[in-house]
């Protein structure tokens, strides 16, 4: 409860004002309940918590600010198997926390575990359709070739398609490699359109300041 303390009076009606530090928690309480990342589950289909698979029980759960060292070891691994060297992988772990549990969270993630130890993360995020409203964005999904096989990546994906779902988002993006014809294949047996006609375009790092002059 927010503690209020009376600093004027108006028209014989007292003013209170709430005191500043627990302003801030009620924004941050906020904050926490907007970030509230809850959905259906369906034992071995999606959800979170655990699940039977191929390999034995897997759970799937919310990533907290101190796995943010597992999420980046996952991160360099999936840019290992998309054939990027790892110092391509720029982002900190302080930069993760920041903007995965700091003031201003601008993501979420997931993590799959097998016997206790995570195998897999699917990262994403909230966008915004000007025709649609509100969507989600599937940043990153990534399994470990030794947990493959065993329907974590698909746990994953539909997990965060129920996540979505329950947070009333209108569609689910994501982008795959057009050489990676295994995740392709099993992208559009879920049912999922290619974008073909749309092209992606991008200012990195060293066009971003040429285009605004600096």
């Amino acid at each position: 409860r927010l503690e209020r303390r009376v600093v004027a009076t108006r028209h014989g009606r007292a003013i209170a004002r709430v005191g500043p530090s627990r302003l801030s928690a009620g924004l941050a309480s906020k904050r926490s309940r907007a970030m509230a990342t809850t959905c259906a589950m369906q034992e071995g289909s999606y959800g979170l918590g655990e699940h039977a698979t191929k390999r034995g029980s897997c759970r799937i759960r919310v990533a907290t600010a101190d796995d943010a060292g597992t999420i980046r070891a996952l991160i360099v691994a999936l840019a290992i198997y998309e054939k990027e060297p790892a110092e391509t992988v720029e982002v900190t772990e302080d930069e993760l926390r920041r903007d995965g549990w700091g003031p201003r969270p601008i993501f979420r993630c997931l993590l799959a575990e097998l016997g206790g130890v995570a195998v897999g993360f699917a990262l994403f995020h909230d966008t915004y359709s000007t025709w649609q409203g509100r969507c989600c964005y599937l940043e990153d999904l990534y399994v470990d070739e030794a947990a493959r096989g065993a329907g974590v990546g698909t746990l994953l994906l539909k997990t965060v398609a129920a996540i979505a779902h329950a947070d009333g988002c209108k569609r689910m993006n994501w982008q795959a490699l057009d050489w990676n014809t295994p995740a392709l294949d099993f992208y559009a047996a879920l049912g999922a359109a290619r974008m073909d006609a749309w092209v992606n375009l991008r200012l990195d790092r060293e066009t971003l300041p040429k285009v605004l002059g600096l």
